[in-house]
């Protein structure tokens, strides 16, 4: 018989820049279409703003989501510049819903930007989902008998005040009725933490990487495992990974048959042969960001690339940060040392820039790899690139994970 598992979670319109993309979802929605997706059957409970209720009403009502839906007085949307951004909420009106009690048995509970309702039931996966703002699980009141907290490292350290990974889930599993705790630390893959273990999981590479809901699809996919399937809590969290994984490859949300059997062996021989007693370290190599700076989209671009790869904990070297603009005879010399210096070089390809070029060819010849991200390039003006071993992707998120993911030997 399949499980009923409740969802507690926001329903929000999501809008990406580029590559362009509009979804109605949000943490809620998104759980509860995965869960279905995995043949639970789902009770959703939600907050609907006035404008968006009739389309989530169409969602649910045609997957076969029991909806529960409070009014909302705004619709809530976020905006991505791309899928790394952090997105803009923007929130018309909006005020903060009435206390609301649900009481339940098996539940998946998100943050919510309108207040997450007070829950009772017997096991929760907690998904804080609100980074240093974010909030422990009963501080509304909240119980459970059992507790498993899914949560990124910013949210396990604004909960706790412990800067330390294995510190935090420490103190997260002295929440009351907290048996596991999982903490996502980029990269470094997650720390899995029980009272009497701490184990290490690891992303799939992919060939895509669609960014934009997949912390929502890993907490959706581990309540799977915990609550409907019984499996343990390392099990559960590399079946979350390997689920991830084929989100954001596919943006796809159910899988047939077949591709589900590939999922589960594949997640089932990495509990096995891929379980760590500690976190990947992150290469002390650096990353040479290659690409023009002379227009305010190209620096902003730049900026981005860079504060991508700080946030994951890579050091980056960018020749307009460390060197900055010069004559031919001061800018080139202090660039190419910072080449001969780096481990691989992220190039950003479109424009066709002279000396972006010169500085993959300069690389390939020393033999340091390049990760190239050419969304307006056409093809045939890469068959140099393509042909001495570069890795080139047409999308910028994808680029920047198969760098680091090359960085890190994953690839």
């Amino acid at each position: 018989m399949n499980k009923i598992i409740t969802v507690v979670g926001g329903s929000y319109i999501e809008e990406c820049c580029f590559p362009e993309f509009t979804i109605s979802r949000g943490s809620g929605v998104r759980a509860a279409c995965i869960l279905n997706g995995l043949r639970d059957i789902v009770e959703l409970n939600t907050v609907l703003g006035p404008r968006s209720r009739s389309r989530f009403q169409k969602i649910t009502a045609k997957k076969g989501i029991t909806l529960h839906a409070r009014e909302g007085t705004a619709d809530i949307w976020f905006r991505y510049r791309h899928p790394l951004a952090k997105p803009t909420i923007f929130q018309a009106n909006l005020s903060v819903a009435q206390k609301h009690h649900i009481s339940t048995k098996d539940a998946l509970v998100f943050g919510m930007i309108e207040g997450r309702p007070q829950v009772t039931a017997n096991r929760v996966v907690y998904d804080p989902q609100d980074g240093h703002r974010s909030k422990p699980f009963d501080f509304n009141e909240s119980t459970a008998k059992e507790l498993a907290i899914v949560a990124s490292l910013s949210e396990a350290q604004a909960i706790t005040g412990e800067r330390n990974t294995a510190d935090a889930a420490t103190k997260l599993l002295s929440s009351p009725s907290c048996v596991a705790v999982v903490i996502k630390c980029g990269p470094q893959g997650a720390l899995v933490a029980t009272p009497t273990s701490q184990r290490w999981v690891f992303a799939f590479p992919s060939e895509n990487v669609w960014k934009i809901g997949s912390g929502d699809v890993f907490s959706a996919a581990y309540a799977h495992a915990w609550l409907a399937e019984g499996k343990d809590p390392l099990e559960s969290a590399w079946f979350a990974s390997r689920m991830v994984t084929a989100y954001v490859n596919s943006r796809q949300e159910a899988f047939t048959p077949e591709e589900m059997g590939r999922i589960r062996a594949e997640a089932a021989t990495a509990v096995l042969h891929k379980t760590m007693p500690a976190a990947r370290e992150i290469p002390k190599g650096q990353i040479y960001l290659a690409g023009p700076f002379f227009t305010t989209a190209q620096q902003w671009l730049i900026d981005e690339a860079r504060s991508a790869f700080l946030d994951m904990g890579f050091r980056v070297f960018s020749p307009v940060h460390h060197v900055g603009r010069g004559g031919a005879n001061e800018v080139a010399p202090a660039d190419l040392i910072g080449l001969d210096d780096s481990s691989l070089v992220f190039a950003i390809l479109d424009g066709l820039d002279s000396g972006t070029i010169f500085e993959v060819g300069y690389a390939r010849a020393k033999g340091i790899p390049v990760v190239g991200v050419a969304e307006a390039c056409d093809d045939n003006a890469l068959t140099m690139l393509h042909g001495s071993g570069c890795l080139i992707t047409h999308d910028f998120t994808t680029g920047i994970y198969t760098a680091c993911w090359k960085l890190m030997n994953d690839v």
